[in-house]
């Protein structure tokens, strides 16, 4: 038997005054299943990030937006080309578009020059660094 359910429209003012009188460990469960919900969107959508381009201008990812983990998972072993909409506080990229990919790290360099105007990129190896490499 599939579990009931109920819509609500609830005015946000309403909304906002009743999250307000919760307790503490109340709105931290709130909290927790809000991040999650909203982590989940942001995998999903296609992207309407946009990203700062170094002459003013927003770059408008035009593909599929992946994370990390799902670009590994693509291009196992490859050298990936990212414009990277999402980065932590060390630069580390969270989830991007992947502008190019292949397993000749030369062939990345060449792509680059043909996105000089995103600021925010970042070129990856999803396999092993091989040991004539330097990581920064």
């Amino acid at each position: 038997m599939p579990p009931e359910t109920v819509q609500l429209q609830i005015p946000f003012q309403v909304l906002v005054e009743a999250i307000s009188s919760l307790k503490i460990e109340e709105k931290r469960l709130l909290w927790q299943l809000l991040n999650a919900e909203i982590d989940r969107a942001e995998t999903n959508q296609l992207s309407p990030v946009r990203i700062q381009n170094n002459n003013g201008t927003d770059y408008q990812p035009i593909g599929e937006i992946l994370t990390v983990e799902e670009i590994r998972d693509r291009y196992p072993r490859e050298w990936v080309l990212i414009a990277d909409t999402e980065s932590d506080d060390l630069w580390n990229v969270i989830r991007g578009e992947v502008l190019a990919h292949s397993p000749e790290r030369e062939e990345i360099d060449r792509a680059l020059t043909k996105f000089q105007d995103i600021r925010s990129i970042s070129i990856e190896y999803t396999g092993p660094i091989p040991d004539e490499y330097s990581v920064l």
